[in-house]
C-alpha cells in the first residue's frame, strides 16, 4: 500500500510537468510576467506542454516499448543517458522557438532555459550518483516561487508552502520506492533551487 501510493505521488508531479506549471504561475502571478494578451499565454502554454510533456513522454514510452530502456522510471543511471539527452534538446528546441515570441520578457525566456540547464547539470553528475530528476523539478520550482515573492512581491506564498509540502512527499516517495538515496533526493532538490534562483537573479540584477 506504501509503494501504491508513493508511486502515484510520483507520477502526480512528474518533472516533465513542472515547466509548464511553472508558466503557468508567471501568466497568473499578478506582476509584470503576467501583463500578456490571453491569446500570447494560450498559444505559449500550448507550445510548452507539448515540447516539454507530450513530446518528451512518448519519447520515454517509445524508448521503452523498442526495449531500448528497462524501465520508464529510469531507474538506472545508464538508461537515463539517451532519454535525458533527448528530453535536453526538446527542452532547448522549446526555449529558442519561445525566444521569438517578442510579447514574452527576459524573465519567461531565461525561465525556460532553466529546466535543459538543470538536465545537463544532472547528466554530468549522473556519473557519479543518480540525482532526483522529481527533486530537481521541484527545486526549480520552489526556486521560481521565491524569486516571485522577493523580487516581484508576487502573492504566492501559499503556492510555496504547496510545493515545499509537495517536495517533502515526493522525496519520500523516491525514498520509499527505493529509486534514491537520501543524498540524492538532496542533490536534485539543490540543483534544481539554486540553479533557478542564481538565473533569475542575475536576470532581475
Amino acid at each position: 500500500m506504501e509503494r501504491s501510493i508513493a508511486r502515484i505521488v510520483s507520477y502526480l508531479f512528474h518533472p516533465l510537468l513542472i515547466t509548464s506549471i511553472g508558466m503557468l504561475i508567471l501568466f497568473n502571478s499578478g506582476t509584470s510576467l503576467s501583463v500578456l494578451q490571453p491569446e500570447v499565454k494560450r498559444l505559449s502554454l500550448i507550445i510548452i506542454t507539448l515540447f516539454t510533456f507530450v513530446f518528451p513522454a512518448a519519447m520515454i514510452i517509445m524508448l521503452h516499448i523498442t526495449k531500448v530502456i528497462e524501465s520508464i522510471e529510469l531507474s538506472k543511471r545508464r538508461e537515463r543517458i539517451l532519454p535525458v539527452s533527448l528530453t535536453i534538446v526538446l527542452y532547448l528546441f522549446t526555449f529558442f522557438i519561445m525566444r521569438g515570441i517578442p510579447q514574452l520578457n527576459g524573465g519567461h525566456i531565461v525561465f525556460l532555459f532553466c529546466p535543459p540547464a538543470v538536465l545537463f547539470l544532472i547528466l554530468l553528475v549522473n556519473n557519479f550518483i543518480k540525482p532526483s530528476i522529481h527533486m530537481a523539478a521541484l527545486g526549480m520550482l520552489l526556486g521560481l516561487l521565491l524569486i516571485l515573492i522577493f523580487f516581484y512581491g508576487a502573492a504566492v506564498q501559499l503556492l510555496f508552502i504547496i510545493g515545499v509540502l509537495a517536495a517533502g512527499l515526493v522525496g519520500s516517495a523516491r525514498l520509499i520506492l527505493k529509486l534514491h538515496t537520501p543524498r540524492e533526493v538532496f542533490t536534485g532538490f539543490m540543483t534544481g533551487l539554486l540553479v533557478t534562483i542564481v538565473a533569475l537573479t542575475i536576470y532581475i540584477i
